[in-house]
């Protein structure tokens, strides 16, 4: 009976080992499979038979799309990612149709914001094109022997943006750069930090809420900053309706709002480097600074339209300011914008506005901080104009080839020297100070009577002054005016005269010359006008044309150029002079210092020059 109990026993042992192995080949062979399975699904191998096969690419007549997977590696730096890693779509399939369903690619935005087919507008490669560093990825048209910009591309967008919105998605950067194994936590953190949310923009609800009226106007049909989809929303739209005179429809707000979307950066806007000739598919860890002026998409991607129009800064010169031709920043080719505006503690995307110059120039810093110009910054000193608008007009045109209560009219030029004024921590920072206008404005806008900081607790140090709504003009009443004022951080280059701040008695005079150039309202024409900064208050007056002003059929002065019935308005009561106590002393000391340094240097050089000469006489 034992031996029985044993022989069972031992039988049902080996059933069970015989079932654990079962279990383990099931198993294995479900492993296998579904790892089999979902390399099948990810495979790009359809997408490589297609484009990297020249002949037949050619033949379906887009030989700009030949490109081998070797290429992509060495290009893109990223040598284990698929196509469909990157570009989504099916890539195993060997149909078109069914391979560019849902695909990702570069977005064509045309200038009235429509979205155009990249054959008719870009039949080739991504690959910088002429010399024109600003624009060196726009489609270009031959003039003559020039290449000229198409003037039918407003700019070059990048497939990590929502074609709906045209602003950064951050569902699509998941599915692409964030899928698992790439850059997961960079885009978690990215899609939390001010430039991933949009957030500055974002927050301006209306012409008045909450930080009053700005350069780039409200977010017309935006989301929350807080919002982690990227879609339109009309509680903005709806705000700012109840104070409207004039009719403004979600349509309106919509186009407004993809225009300004298009401007704020995603991933590729950073990372994605095609304009430095090392290929289409050419990617850079560290982002060089070409890349936060927009990398040659033109003059309305990410710094190229904040800081070169609206502050009128420009760190690499050349075309990248307007007008044209700004000197550089000294630091140029030497450092990259991130060398000094580091990431900061919310990681990828979190970029300090601050830079800390003591960091290489510690003894110019210490020896400022303990000198009388120790509550100034070194950029107010260290540059000597600034750039891009000199006023701005929001009233009734055309956008995106419709009529619209909110065309922005623009106005070009230079304003030299750079007025400076305290920031909300008593510093003395340089700023570029700009009358602008608003119309259809319904209930009446009190003035502030001071300047006010547009972000309180000094997260940037940009300033407004409401100068009040007025009803003088022949239409578009209220106007709602106000001086917007930008603090200035570029160019940094040799410092100004000492004249130029104390030679006035404390006044501060600019002047500025510029040009409106705009597509609507006028043909181009002159003008000028004088900043005034001293004990009276700050002053913007003299504002005139000095060219014609020929408008264009049903061009509208109080829509383009309300500046001509408001005259004298553009002024703030309090004391804006720089301190000139006993300055007119230390000028003329430095005055003499500088002749006898330079009378010095001049004998040194000559001392040298008769040493050199000697030396190659006696034939040492």
């Amino acid at each position: 009976m034992g031996l029985n109990r044993f022989l069972r026993l031992d039988t049902l042992r080996g059933k069970t080992k015989t079932l654990a192995i079962l279990i383990f080949i099931i198993s294995s062979v479900l492993i296998l499979s579904s790892s089999t399975y979902t390399r099948w699904q990810n495979s790009s191998a359809g997408c490589i038979s297609c484009h990297s096969n020249e002949a037949k690419i050619k033949s379906l007549g887009y030989p700009y799309f030949y490109v081998t997977p070797e290429q992509v590696k060495k290009e893109s730096k990223h040598k284990k990612a698929q196509c469909r890693d990157c570009h989504l779509g099916d890539g195993r399939t060997g149909d078109i149709d069914k391979a560019h369903k849902g695909m990702l690619k570069m977005i064509i935005v045309g200038e009235d914001g429509e979205l155009l087919q990249r054959k008719n507008f870009f039949p080739h490669a991504l690959k910088p094109e002429g010399d024109d560093q600003l624009n060196l990825l726009l489609p270009k048209i031959k003039v003559g022997d020039k290449l000229s910009v198409s003037a039918d591309v407003r700019s070059i967008i990048y497939h990590d943006r929502s074609l709906e919105t045209l602003g950064y998605d951050p569902e699509i950067a998941q599915k692409t750069c964030g899928k698992k194994g790439c850059h997961t936590n960079e885009i978690k953190q990215f899609s939390r930090t001010v430039m991933g949310t949009n957030f500055r923009q974002r927050a301006m609800k209306s012409w008045l809420i909450p930080y009053g009226p700005h350069n780039c106007g409200p977010s017309f049909a935006d989301t929350s900053a807080a919002a982690k989809e990227n879609k339109f929303s009309f509680e903005n739209h709806d705000e700012i309706v109840k104070n409207l005179n004039t009719h403004f429809t979600k349509e309106q707000a919509v186009m407004k709002q993809k225009l300004c979307n298009a401007c704020h950066a995603g991933c590729l806007d950073c990372h994605f480097t095609p304009f430095k000739g090392s290929g289409s598919h050419s990617f850079s860890k560290t982002p060089p600074a070409e890349s936060c002026m927009g990398g040659g998409r033109g003059s309305t991607m990410c710094h190229a339209g904040s800081g070169e129009s609206r502050r009128g800064s420009t760190y690499l010169g050349g075309t990248f300011s307007k007008p044209e031709g700004m000197k550089p920043d000294v630091h140029a080719g030497k450092l990259n914008c991130i060398d000094c505006h580091k990431t900061g503690a919310k990681g990828m995307g979190d970029i300090e506005r601050k830079a800390n110059c003591s960091k290489c120039h510690y003894d110019a810093v210490k020896a400022l901080s303990k000198g009388r110009h120790k509550r100034l910054q070194c950029i107010a000193c260290h540059t000597n104009e600034a750039r891009g608008y000199q006023l701005t007009h929001w009233g009734e045109g055309y956008v995106g080839g419709k009529p619209n209560p909110f065309k922005k009219y623009f106005y070009y030029g230079i304003v030299s020297p750079p007025v400076i004024m305290k920031d909300h921590e008593g510093l003395w920072i340089p700023v570029k100070i700009m009358p602008h206008t608003v119309s259809n404005i319904k209930e009446p806008v009190p003035a502030s009577n001071k300047v006010l900081f547009r972000w309180p607790d000094g997260e940037t140090s940009d300033s407004y002054a409401i100068l009040g709504t007025f009803d003088n003009l022949p239409s578009g009443n209220l106007h709602l005016a106000w001086l917007d004022i930008e603090k200035l951080s570029h160019s940094y280059n040799r410092a100004r005269s000492c004249e130029s701040c104390h030679g006035g008695n404390g006044a501060q005079r600019a002047v500025s010359q510029w040009e409106f150039a705009d597509d609507q309202g006028a043909e181009p024409f002159k003008g000028s006008y004088k900043i005034i900064a001293d004990k009276e208050g700050l002053r913007v007056t003299d504002i005139k044309a000095e060219t014609p002003i020929r408008p264009y059929p049903g061009g509208n002065l109080s829509d383009f150029a309300p500046w001509y019935y408001l005259k004298d308005i553009w002024q703030v009561p309090g004391d804006y002079s720089i301190p000139s106590k006993d300055f007119k002393q230390g000028i003329d000391a430095y005055n003499r210092a500088t002749g006898d340094l330079a009378k010095l240097k001049a004998r040194i050089k000559e001392n040298e020059f008769k040493t050199l000469k000697e030396k190659t006489v006696h034939g040492f």
